[in-house]
């Protein structure tokens, strides 16, 4: 709403531009109004007054450039823009729409805002409410209650990776009530493999997840798994979960893998019917084993390490190596290699991870893998495969080949051997 000054003013100005002046107009260097009807010099600056809505002249002043939005110079020449009382008043209704409009805006905003906060949930939150959810779904298996289920543990595959969360559901009988009778008692296939991906994803880079799994006695059940099961997609969430638990945590190697873990990993590897992308993840788990044993006690050798420090205590006591060797790790490796190298070599990313086991267990395996005609043909093909490959990866690892075949045969490799 306009003020009493400003109206005043304006009825005043109004009442001044409404009288049909036709003298002369006597331009000075303040700005004049117009009168209605009333001519002007030539060369003048002439506005609309924004306040009055009326027209205003004055001389043009020299230390001013050009015009502005609300100047502009005229040669007696009618302004384009014609005065209309009602002009103040029309913007003023626009400000106060526009600032009604921005309230409902605002209004609206708030109340989506305060329903968020009434349905928001933290991940604990949700782990609690997934557990209330599995634990009343029936006992007995039910058909319709399958995807149901499956949802659920998807949901918990993903909440669990972050450490806090895998712990709240620990400490909510998670382990007991959910993942331990599936893993253990259930039969059907695909929910035994959620269960598994969920202990794989919470004991992941978490110690004491993995104390509470190992102290639940899951490791000799996926031991169990991996003996018996030839389905792929059960071995692999089976061995992701395994590798999971045993990994950072001598003293679960120890237990684990000097009773049936070992064997169960050698296995796999043997039985025919498991695909090579499943037998590499068993490699992958042996090598990364027996290098983390041997980075620890590298730097513990290198460093002030007290003696009986636990760690190191647990890691020396571990004779992984010595499982491997008894149960036919060099063997079963020298059979996969001979037999199935020709699969191997449109699998780069397997070769890869052969290589790098082959590598790091050469010292356990080279009385017999140096003797074996049908490992250093397999090695060879492969690399002459690979060096004559424009893929750099394949490339590379040709490279590899050629220094464990060194190493192996004690000699340099021949490009024309197959």
């Amino acid at each position: 709403m306009m003020t009493s000054t400003v109206l005043v003013a304006l009825l005043l100005a109004s009442a001044w531009a409404t009288e049909n002046i036709t003298g002369e107009f006597i331009a000075t260097n303040e700005w004049q109004i117009i009168a209605k009807g009333q001519s002007i010099p030539k060369g003048l600056h002439v506005r609309i007054n924004l306040q009055t809505g009326l027209k205003e002249a004055k001389l043009i002043d020299k230390n001013e450039g050009g015009t502005s939005l609300q100047e502009k110079k005229v040669e007696n020449e009618p302004l384009g823009l014609d005065y209309k009382p009602d002009v103040i008043e029309e913007s003023l209704r626009k400000v106060k729409e526009q600032k009604q409009q921005g309230k409902q805006n605002y209004a609206e905003l708030k109340k989506a805002y305060n329903e968020f906060q009434k349905n928001f949930r933290t991940d604990g939150e949700l782990i609690v409410e997934l557990l209330k959810q599995y634990r009343n779904f029936s006992k007995t298996p039910i058909e319709s209650e399958l995807k149901l289920k499956m949802d659920t543990l998807e949901n918990l595959e993903y909440l669990l990776h972050q450490i806090d969360n895998a712990l709240v559901f620990i400490d909510n009988a998670g382990l007991d009530d959910v993942l331990l009778p599936i893993v253990v008692n259930e039969t059907n296939v695909p929910l035994r493999i959620s269960a598994m991906r969920v202990l794989g994803s919470l004991t992941s880079n978490n110690p004491k997840a993995q104390i509470k799994v190992f102290e639940k006695n899951f490791g000799s059940h996926l031991a169990q798994i991996l003996t018996s099961s030839t389905n792929s997609g059960e071995l692999s969430a089976a061995l992701h979960a395994f590798g999971s638990l045993l990994r950072k945590f001598p003293l679960a190697q120890q237990r684990i893998l000097s009773t049936s873990g070992t064997q169960a990993l050698i296995r796999v590897l043997r039985c025919s019917q498991i695909e090579l992308r499943t037998k590499a993840k068993v490699i992958t788990i042996i090598s990364d084993l027996v290098q983390e044993k041997r980075s620890v006690l590298e730097t513990a050798g290198s460093q002030d390490v007290p003696d009986g420090s636990s760690a190191m205590a647990q890691y020396v006591l571990l004779e992984f190596e010595s499982w491997l060797d008894a149960h036919g790790y060099c063997s079963t490796m020298d059979n996969v290699l001979s037999k199935d190298f020709l699969h191997l070599i449109d699998q780069p990313e397997i070769v890869e991870q052969l290589s790098m086991t082959l590598d790091t267990t050469e010292n356990i395996c080279h009385p017999l893998w140096s003797e074996s005609s049908g490992l250093r043909h397999a090695l060879l093909t492969i690399r002459n495969r690979y060096i004559h490959s424009k893929d750099e990866y394949r490339l590379e690892l040709s490279q590899i080949l050629a220094k464990i075949c060194e190493k192996l045969f004690n000699k340099a490799a021949k490009h024309t051997e197959l």
